[in-house]
């Protein structure tokens, strides 16, 4: 007999594999570096941030999908919290540094929805999120990142962004 008599439901199921496979896609190596994102805690979270976004987005686009967009918003912010605590954030510190995480999470995905677009509005909002600046060398190789992914998300069905090969690379 099962200890916990509870079944997961299938959003809750699913929101743990799509959160998965976000963290797989924004920890690729060939994002990171010089003149490319930062790879400092900062610049990780811009690009998780990015690709939850986009996994937002395609979420969005079918109300349908209600419960698993809740579900893996749930669970993108577990993994921020236990980031923040990971890098030492003190137990107090936590909610509000989480608090603030939301709303630029939040800004971002009205910031990029709005300019998926406009090329050059998603370099300019790329650019202004990420390395804090009005343009930067990288932004338009990441915009086309961002629109090819955006792209191939909105052809694809639902479980094809579990997987690594929802999430094309550079």
């Amino acid at each position: 007999m099962p200890i916990w008599p509870f079944h997961r439901s299938r959003a809750e199921l699913d929101g743990e594999k799509l959160a998965l496979a976000v963290t797989a896609a924004s920890r690729r190596p060939e994002f990171y570096g010089a003149d490319k994102i930062p790879d400092t805690m900062e610049g990780r979270f811009e690009f998780m941030a990015l690709n939850g976004v986009l996994a937002m987005l395609r979420l969005q686009a079918e109300p349908s999908l209600r419960p698993l967009a809740q579900s893996f918003a749930d669970r993108l912010f577990g993994l921020f919290d236990a980031g923040l605590r990971e890098a030492g954030t003190s137990d107090t510190a936590v909610p509000k540094r989480m608090h603030k995480l939301a709303g630029d999470f939040y800004g971002r995905l009205d910031a990029y929805g709005a300019a998926l677009a406009d090329p050059e509005a998603l370099q300019t909002a790329l650019a202004r999120n990420v390395w804090r600046l009005g343009s930067h060398p990288f932004a338009p190789q990441l915009a086309q990142y961002v629109a090819r992914t955006a792209g191939a998300q909105s052809g694809a069905p639902i479980s094809a962004m579990f997987a690594a090969e929802g999430w094309p690379t550079l």
